[in-house]
């Protein structure tokens, strides 16, 4: 008989702690996102651009007679390829907030099997460009936004665009990009 009544007392409490994880998600659903402020021009509509954030992985290197070698931080964005499919002449809609155009760039990243990793950790070690009138067609748009293309056409790849000011995420230095994947 006892046992009987830990056994519904338990299952109760198993009941109540899937009902609450359960609420507490779909309350975080129901949470308003932040307003898009990059776009990019698909058949000339505007689509909201999806952050995505780094991930951090760490090599430790070997250490030999106290001096470590070889250590390094790698930094990535899971998944082969983007979802943002795009041509090589991408128009980007940007609307800063706390920042000026200037501070966006595009980077190229390197693919790999199942991730594209960014060339250097640090973001001003990669070789990015910077958006400014050298490089890059800029229009205004009404409400402090400008419209902007490359110059040149971008090569076959994987690329970000990302606030080079922005303030890291997480202490292992995670950031918040933009990616999209050029098409031949």
């Amino acid at each position: 008989m006892r046992s009987t009544s830990m056994l519904k007392t338990t299952l109760l409490q198993i009941f109540s702690l899937i009902f609450l994880l359960g609420f507490s998600n779909a309350a975080y659903a129901q949470m308003p996102e932040p307003e898009p402020t990059v776009f990019i021009l698909v058949n000339e509509q505007k689509a909201a651009m999806r952050a995505v954030t780094s991930q951090t992985e760490g090599k430790k290197g070997w250490d030999i007679q106290g001096i470590t070698v070889g250590k390094k931080l790698i930094r990535y964005f899971w998944g082969k390829q983007s979802k943002q499919l795009t041509d090589q002449k991408p128009t980007f809609v940007i609307y800063p907030k706390d920042c000026t155009l200037n501070d966006y760039a595009l980077i190229r990243l390197n693919k790999r099997r199942d991730h594209r990793r960014l060339p250097y950790a640090n973001l001003n070690e990669c070789g990015y460009t910077r958006i400014n009138i050298d490089s890059f067609v800029i229009e205004n748009l009404p409400d402090m936004g400008f419209q902007v293309s490359p110059k040149e056409d971008l090569f076959p790849g994987e690329y970000i665009l990302v606030n080079l000011k922005q303030t890291p995420c997480n202490e292992a230095g995670d950031i918040v990009a933009y990616d999209f994947s050029v098409q031949d």
